[in-house]
């Protein structure tokens, strides 16, 4: 029986092959895996609960152990001053924020901004009501009052790997195109 030839790929194509290779893999290694951003999963107190007496903190339950770094939770009582006092404390998946002896009776609103496990700042307000408040004339508290105090802006993103699986892809795309420069000087 007669042999026939296969056909072999050309230079050209086999530094095309190992270019695609190589540029895939590294947008691959670049690539951080998908990860959900935490998300509030309860709080002490309630949102939108009545306590009886004034809590001594506010908590927080997240969905995954969340950053101590541009963590912040503001609590205003009433009439709009700011009753959280001492530094928030991060626990895992829970963050506590210490409030002011004995803040007042009436609505107080939570305003909270949590770094995310994955880095991503997530934020959120929500109020409670401490009983024994006088009720405003014509109706019950005004538990829709807008968050007093401002949460703090999120901290600058971080650069991440970008530029460098840039660098890296700029690199390898260099070093194919002398391979097939050199192949073609060669045939």
């Amino acid at each position: 029986m007669p042999r026939h030839p296969v056909p072999t790929a050309g230079p050209a194509a086999r530094v095309a092959v190992v270019l695609t290779a190589a540029v895939l893999a590294l947008l691959g290694a670049g690539a951080p895996a998908a990860r959900a951003h935490d998300e509030l999963v309860a709080t002490v107190p309630a949102a939108d609960a009545t306590v009886p007496v004034p809590p001594a903190q506010v908590e927080l339950e997240l969905g995954a152990p969340a950053q101590a770094l541009g963590t912040r939770v503001v609590v205003t009582g009433p009439d709009g001053a700011v009753v959280s006092q001492g530094a928030v404390v991060v626990r895992g998946r829970t963050v506590v924020q210490p409030l002011a002896t004995g803040p007042a009776g009436g609505v107080h609103t939570v305003a909270w901004r949590v770094t995310s496990a994955d880095g991503h700042p997530v934020s959120g307000a929500f109020s409670f009501t401490v009983a024994g408040a006088p009720a405003a004339a014509g109706g019950p508290p005004d538990a829709g009052r807008a968050v007093a105090a401002p949460v703090p802006p999120p901290p600058a993103p971080s650069p991440g790997t970008g530029p460098l699986v840039a660098g890296a892809a700029g690199v390898v795309v260099a070093a194919a195109g002398l391979l097939l420069l050199r192949s073609r000087r060669r045939a």
